[in-house]
């Protein structure tokens, strides 16, 4: 018996894989991939040799299954057979309770949503438990995914909330970021110049928003001098209807992600 089985080693399982072994979390020589698209498997073994590759589960303390959500509950049937004492699952949607009855084992079990961001060791995953996890798996799931960067813990009723908010969240981003860079361009400014601006305004942003301990307001008001040119930009946000359309936005993350849990 191995200490990790890792099925599923795309963008998310690799960046995993990456943080664990960077870590030292967990040795190579205690860890086995399953992942069937050839150029991942290749990428895996040129840069991991001392890591086994598998076309199938093998028995393992820990698994975790990073496949589409789609995928999920198959990939944990074929698990049955040797149940890990601990499964985690990072699949968007599927319920704690849906992994436990593909498992069929009274073993606990962990869903976890993570953030793209993880790649470089600056997301933020949401944890929770199923009814089998006591406080030892939590601590053991979250030990394992801090090589994405912060962990937090939460009920499961929450994770859609957490799912249109942090998991989904990096595109909103890309996506404001994106209409920066138009306007820009727009404006006269070459692309280069234009993403270089928006890209480093939003993250000096994050970074000063996060030591103001997230204090949006007192941030917003600081650069909003009266009747001056940040005041005439976000009252025509207002007026074009921005705030409600993120809002709106998030809802429909939120509303699509408690669906793939139905279905």
């Amino acid at each position: 018996m191995v200490e990790l089985l890792l099925v599923g080693c795309g963008k998310m399982g690799r960046a995993l894989l990456d943080g664990i072994i960077a870590s030292g979390t967990v040795p190579r020589s205690e860890v086995v991939v399953v992942e069937p698209g050839r150029a991942a498997r290749d990428s895996v073994a040129a840069t991991y040799p001392e890591i086994r590759l598998a076309d199938g589960p093998v028995a393992a303390r820990t698994c975790i299954v990073a496949t589409k959500p789609g995928q999920v509950p198959e990939v944990v049937r074929s698990l049955a057979g040797e149940p890990p004492e601990l499964l985690i699952s990072i699949a968007a949607g599927v319920p704690t309770a849906k992994l436990e009855e593909a498992l069929a084992s009274p073993k606990a079990v962990v869903r976890a949503m993570p953030n793209t961001p993880g790649q470089i060791g600056m997301g933020v995953t949401a944890i929770s438990a199923g009814s089998n996890a006591d406080q030892s798996a939590i601590e053991e799931a979250a030990r394992l995914l801090r090589a994405l960067g912060e962990v937090v813990t939460v009920p499961e009723y929450q994770m859609d909330a957490v799912t249109a908010i942090s998991g989904s969240g990096p595109a909103y981003v890309y996506y404001i970021v994106e209409a920066m860079v138009d306007a820009g361009i727009e404006l006269g400014l070459g692309a280069e110049l234009a993403a270089k601006l928006a890209v480093a305004t939003f993250a000096g942003s994050a970074e000063l928003l996060a030591r103001r301990q997230y204090d949006t307001r007192s941030l917003r008001l600081e650069v909003s001098s009266p009747a001056g040119t940040t005041i005439a930009a976000t009252n025509a946000f207002d007026v074009a209807g921005v705030r409600a359309g993120i809002r709106a936005g998030v809802r429909a993350c939120y509303e699509r992600s408690a669906q793939l849990g139905m279905d």
